[in-house]
């Protein structure tokens, strides 16, 4: 593992530590499924934001377009629930654990 993943790994571990810290459980569930047809499949979204799903693939596990799902995302990461790990070739999303 090249210093650089190292890095990259203790700050993943580092930001999941503090999301702990801001959200419970139960706080994360409740922002993901709030007004949603299909709370189970908003869940199953949030969980595979395992920063290897791209953002087209998390809407096909959600049930929806790319266009209605990147809204969404957007909010998730600007609450703290979720964080674009930067990887090329498109957007890649991260949760804080698993609900």
């Amino acid at each position: 593992m090249s210093e650089h993943d190292k890095l990259a790994k203790k700050d993943e571990i580092i930001i999941s530590l503090l999301g702990r810290i801001a959200f419970r459980k139960d706080d994360v569930r409740e922002i993901v499924t709030r007004k949603k047809q299909n709370p189970q499949n908003y869940i199953n979204g949030y969980n595979a934001c395992d920063g290897e799903h791209s953002v087209t693939n998390i809407a096909q596990i959600v049930g929806v377009k790319q266009p209605t799902l990147s809204p969404i995302l957007a909010e998730w990461e600007e609450v703290g629930i979720i964080f674009d790990i930067g990887k090329q070739g498109g957007k890649f999303y991260r949760k804080l654990f698993p609900i």
